[in-house]
């Protein structure tokens, strides 16, 4: 029976740890487990993805990568067992664009969606320090208060659009009936017991064996501390759009200051939320929590692991940072970059050394 699987984000909750990791496990899972992760290329779930909404990502869906969803249908359609595709931009399709992908997969017999979720208390903060990667300026406090009125609320800062889970499993289980909606929760800090964390959750809701897909990966901790957030966020003052293309930041910004000087020297936890914001967390979380609950959808894990409770620090971070610790981020990361940067060779370079020599052999010809 040919069964598709969409795993459809949400963002921050692992989805990069998981395509890593079913990357490198796609010849396993093949001969193992009859579960085919399809693509000629790692990044082909993203070019789907972006295609699937041109008119969102117009700067993403390159009309060079135009074959790339022809190409992984095509290979689905061939496979005798299960597909899954995966990327975290599926999560803000709305019903054109998901009626639209199922029709794509007329060939399989059912199609399900996979949602991995985690709570509030961990995502706003999370979801906060990527878009100051992406160059917001919004404090944590003020991004908190842009997305209290919660979905259809002003939401001036991208949150419930691709957070509202709700949402995503009601628009999916009109298509794909609600008995097709998989819910895994991230595990929560501290309650992870030995065989069942996201990974072990994740494959088993894919009807395969953990043990079956036994390739790990690398755990790559993206997290900023919150002194080099707010490095970042005044920095973002001086490089929107106006002032700086977005390759140039995505290269030097995201790619060199953050990626290689500010990960390398990142010291102390990342921001978090505290007092009110986390009691709003809890209770937006109960509301979330309640609406997946009374539709029955299946879930991976507990649902427990969803809610917050105030005042137990489960928002695991720091409550905000100031201009010294701002600052001292920034010595950090210059100190690094002062210490591993490849010293500038000041000297002529050969070619100029060599037409120095015959300049001189020509003055002494002439003479």
């Amino acid at each position: 029976m040919s069964v598709v699987y969409v795993h459809v984000g949400l963002p921050k909750t692992g989805t990069t740890h998981l395509q890593d990791r079913l990357w490198r496990n796609r010849d396993h899972a093949l001969a193992r487990a009859d579960l085919l992760y399809p693509g000629n290329r790692i990044d082909d779930h993203f070019h789907a993805a972006a295609h699937l909404q041109p008119e969102r990502y117009l700067d993403w869906a390159d009309p060079a990568h135009a074959d790339v969803w022809p190409a992984m249908v095509a290979q689905m359609r061939a496979w005798h067992g299960s597909s899954l595709v995966s990327h975290e931009l599926f999560a803000n399709a709305g019903p054109d664009h998901i009626r639209r992908l199922v029709a794509d997969l007329d060939f399989a017999d059912e199609i399900h969606l996979v949602l991995t979720v985690r709570d509030l208390a961990r995502q706003v903060p999370s979801v906060w320090q990527e878009n100051v990667k992406n160059q917001r300026r919004a404090t944590l406090p003020e991004f908190v208060e842009s997305i209290r009125g919660g979905p259809g609320g002003s939401d001036q800062e991208p949150f419930w659009e691709f957070q509202d889970y709700r949402r995503i499993c009601a628009d999916w289980a009109e298509v794909v009936g609600p008995e097709r909606i998989h819910i895994v929760t991230v595990p929560a800090p501290g309650t992870q017991a030995p065989g069942d964390g996201l990974w072990e959750r994740f494959v088993r809701t894919l009807g395969a064996d953990p043990a079956d897909l036994p390739e790990s990966v690398p755990s790559s901790n993206s997290s900023l501390s919150a002194g080099q957030t707010e490095l970042i966020r005044r920095l973002n003052r001086r490089l929107q759009p106006d002032d700086i293309e977005w390759r140039r930041y995505e290269g030097l910004v995201k790619g060199v200051l953050i990626g290689e000087h500010l990960f390398a020297t990142r010291d102390g936890a990342p921001a978090g939320l505290s007092g009110e914001q986390l009691a709003w967390a809890a209770r937006a979380s109960d509301d979330l929590v309640a609406a997946i609950v009374g539709c029955g959808y299946a879930v991976s894990g507990t649902v427990d692991d969803l809610r917050v409770a105030p005042g137990t620090g489960a928002a695991e971070g720091v409550a905000g940072a100031t201009a010294e610790d701002a600052l001292e981020a920034a010595l950090d990361a210059i100190a690094q970059w002062a210490k591993t940067a490849p010293v500038p060779d000041n000297r002529p370079a050969l070619k100029t050394r060599a037409a120095n020599v015959v300049r001189r052999i020509r003055r002494r010809l002439k003479r």
